[in-house]
């Protein structure tokens, strides 16, 4: 089975701003590279640690709508790092997140079918 088919929800590829305060830093990106329901990839240079915490805000359109969540960085590569959405703070924001997803996505039927089984940004179990 490939990875990307182990993957709790699905990745759609995105390029929005994003900015990541936490552990010292501040890194604001242009080049989201891709985003889920449970997490995004976020490119830059800087070299975060694993297991930092964050705080990360997504800017949408001219920046007036915004997506806030929290969640530690899972993987840290020369290019980027990988972050986990352990939080989504507020409705608005989930709903945001939700339309995003759901909107960039290769196949909308798959990411319904996602949101219909899942609770949130996490599986039902």
């Amino acid at each position: 089975m490939e990875a990307s088919n182990q993957r709790e929800f699905t990745r759609v590829p995105i390029n929005v701003r994003a900015e990541v305060k936490g552990g010292g830093f501040d890194i604001t990106s242009s080049t989201t590279q891709s985003l889920s329901m449970k997490g995004m990839f976020v490119a830059c240079s800087e070299q975060v640690p694993v297991g930092t915490e964050c705080e990360i805000t997504l800017f949408l359109g001219d920046g007036d709508i915004q997506i806030q969540t929290e969640g530690p960085v899972v993987h840290c590569y020369p290019d980027g790092i990988a972050l986990q959405f352990t939080r989504v703070l507020g409705i608005e924001s989930f709903e945001h997140l939700q339309k995003l997803v759901l909107y960039n996505a290769p196949n909308p039927d798959e990411i319904e079918n996602e949101f219909n089984t899942s609770t949130g940004i996490h599986r039902k179990v």
